[in-house]
């Protein structure tokens, strides 16, 4: 049976804009048939740079639009325009152009909507409410293979039901969404939950009663704590979430994947010299592919500002939300990951978040975080969240990442460490 209603985060709008930032940054992949439909278009006398260019290339096995140097797709126009939309409608587009900033993943009988915040409209919060858009999911999921998947994994020991599934995500979510708490305050509700009350069997009904236990318990033990603040990252840990930050905003460019021999070595040796500039509090971080031009030190002393305002905590709070509904957080590439991975893995988002706010208020000169920082932020990160691979961290750090992702507490020392104003340099 397929999915019989969308789950969507209600708060978040969107209205395509045509800033043609999806046609310079995603890389399309195309599905059967479309290769060979893209070749059927006749572009005589509409395009002529268009009628005997080959506009599908390879990246490995998939088939992909071609760009130019500058990254653009081919058919992007000089008005930000796809020149297929224009001349042929917007049915006549990959589907995977039809579907962003949107995803559909099943999940019970529900069809979970991945919003992403990659788009300007989506991180501005502008458009139309996602609701008014559920007539088009009907026709584009009718497009795209909804067969239900009838088990994901909570642990390398343990697989459960979609439905389950969404049971424990209800507890992320009342965590998250909690107004009376500090975001800080959410992360570590979250994280202590999921320590606590997912330590055997999910599928029991003992576990199920601990998990309701746990649920109420959680905010007492963490509320108890007061003011209490979690230690800086250690060594360890700050190594692993500066590469992971590094390797999320810095995508490799199409440039280095045609790159070969030298060229492609020297530019790798740079980009992990660059990744490994956090140790040192002069250094200058990267940020989108370029040096920014303020230091570790100087983004370190930007006071979080916007962030630790109900408004700025609100907001971030939607980002995970909207990754829990959508589903984007148990998935990396084309793999599910274990629940119990993939739950401090989203919630390292936020002190990512946090951290990238402050290098774009440092670079424009400002003492502390604005809105427009955070939502500029938003759009860097989670274009690359979900696709970033393991094998993507310096070798060194692969042992170590699950380790120190799994059994400490990463997520909360690096909350509470970007959360101050002169954390974040070692």
């Amino acid at each position: 049976m397929k999915p019989t209603r969308f789950a969507y985060p209600e708060d978040l709008r969107f209205e395509c804009s045509r800033c043609g930032d999806c046609c310079r940054e995603w890389q399309v992949m195309l599905g059967p048939g479309e290769r060979e439909h893209l070749r059927s278009l006749d572009w005589q006398g509409r395009a002529d740079d268009l009628v005997a260019l080959e506009a599908v290339t390879a990246d490995g096995d998939r088939a992909i639009l071609a760009r130019h140097d500058d990254g653009a797709c081919v058919f992007l126009g000089a008005a930000n325009q796809c020149r297929i939309h224009e001349h042929f409608g917007a049915d006549a587009k990959p589907l995977m152009c039809r579907l962003f900033p949107f995803g559909f993943l099943p999940v019970g009988d529900r069809l979970a909507v991945d919003v992403s915040f990659a788009c300007r409209s989506v991180s501005e919060g502008s458009g139309r409410p996602l609701k008014l858009h559920t007539p088009e999911w009907a026709k584009l999921a009718s497009e795209v293979d909804t067969a239900v998947e009838t088990k994901h994994r909570f642990s390398k020991k343990y697989d459960v039901t979609g439905a389950l599934l969404w049971e424990l995500e209800h507890h992320l979510l009342q965590f998250l969404m909690n107004r009376s708490l500090s975001i800080l305050q959410r992360v570590q509700v979250v994280s202590e939950f999921v320590r606590l009350a997912t330590t055997s069997d999910p599928r029991t009904d003992a576990a199920r009663q601990l998990r309701q236990i746990m649920a109420s318990g959680v905010l007492d033990l963490v509320l108890g704590r007061g003011a209490e603040m979690a230690e800086p990252m250690d060594k360890t840990q700050r190594a692993i979430f500066f590469h992971l930050l590094f390797v999320l905003l810095n995508p490799s460019p199409p440039s280095l994947r045609r790159a070969s021999g030298k060229a492609r070595q020297k530019e790798v040796q740079r980009r992990v010299h660059a990744a490994d500039g956090y140790k040192f509090d002069k250094a200058f971080p990267w940020l989108d592919n370029r040096e920014l031009g303020a230091s570790y030190g100087a983004v370190a002393a930007v006071d979080p500002g916007y962030l630790t305002d109900e408004d700025g905590a609100a907001l971030a709070a939607r980002y995970l939300e909207a990754k829990i509904v959508g589903q984007r957080f148990v998935h990396e590439g084309d793999t599910e990951l274990p629940f119990l991975e993939a739950v401090p893995r989203l919630l390292l988002m936020f002190p990512m978040l946090v951290w990238t706010a402050k290098a774009l208020a440092a670079e424009a000169g400002a003492h502390r975080v604005a809105e427009p920082h955070v939502r500029q932020s938003l759009r860097l990160l989670d274009r690359s969240f979900g696709a970033v691979r393991l094998s993507e961290l310096p070798a060194k750090q692969r042992k170590a990442w699950l380790f120190v992702l799994l059994e400490t507490d990463l997520p909360t020392r690096a909350s509470a460490e970007m959360l101050s104003s002169a954390g974040g340099a070692a």
